[in-house]
Formats: structure tokens, sequence, C-alpha cells
């Protein structure tokens, strides 16, 4: 059994300015992904602990947290997590999105696919 995500997120470069990360809200940039996703990584209707920083660390590196060596570093301004019911995975809203697609096979990899193979 499987589990379907839809994972919105807004991010930003921040950049170096005196010692501090600045950054600019405006020059936000909003994307979703689609996950398949094995069912024990969601509990109560959300992604089970530590799973959402596992997608998180896939997307933008496991050391994005410490910054790119120029300086500047991925500053998440907003995430919205969303486990599809059954009845809207049956809809599979995927197919209309333009967006990146995941499958997390049992043995914890992840795997870009195209939407199709959701």
């Amino acid at each position: 059994m499987y589990e379907y995500l839809r994972l919105t997120i807004t991010d930003t470069l921040g950049v170096r300015v005196d010692g501090n990360h600045a950054v600019n809200p405006l020059a936000k940039v909003t994307r979703t992904f689609w996950y398949r996703l094995p069912a024990d990584w969601v509990a109560g209707g959300a992604l089970a602990a530590g799973r959402l920083e596992r997608l998180i660390d896939a997307i933008y590196g496991p050391r994005w947290r410490e910054g790119n060596p120029d300086g500047s570093r991925y500053v998440i301004l907003g995430i919205q997590e969303t486990v599809l019911s059954d009845q809207e995975a049956d809809g599979k809203p995927w197919l209309s999105d333009r967006a990146a697609f995941y499958v997390v096979g049992e043995d914890g990899r992840l795997r870009e696919v195209i939407p199709a193979e959701l």
C-alpha cells in the first residue's frame, strides 16, 4: 500500500551581507513536488517524524543548511504538505501538474519518475 503526498515549498536565496544572510521575500519561488510513499512514511494523515526532513534534504542536498560555497543559502519561507485521501489519489491530480515527481522505494531511496509512473 502506498500514500501520496503533495509538497509545496516556497523559498528564496539568501546572500551574505555583513555576516548574516539577507533575503528578499519578493524573490521567492514556489515549487510543487509529488511523491508516492511507502505507507509507513505517513502517520495520522501527515508525514511521520523525520520524513519531511529527509525529503527536504533530497531536494536541497544533505548539507544545504550550511550554505553554498559562494556564501549564499536557501531559506525556506513556507512548506505545505498534503497527504492525499484515497479518493483524491484515485483522481491522479499530479497528471495535470507541472512539478517534480518522485517514488520512495521500500528501500527508502528516492527515484525521480514521470507523472504516469506515480
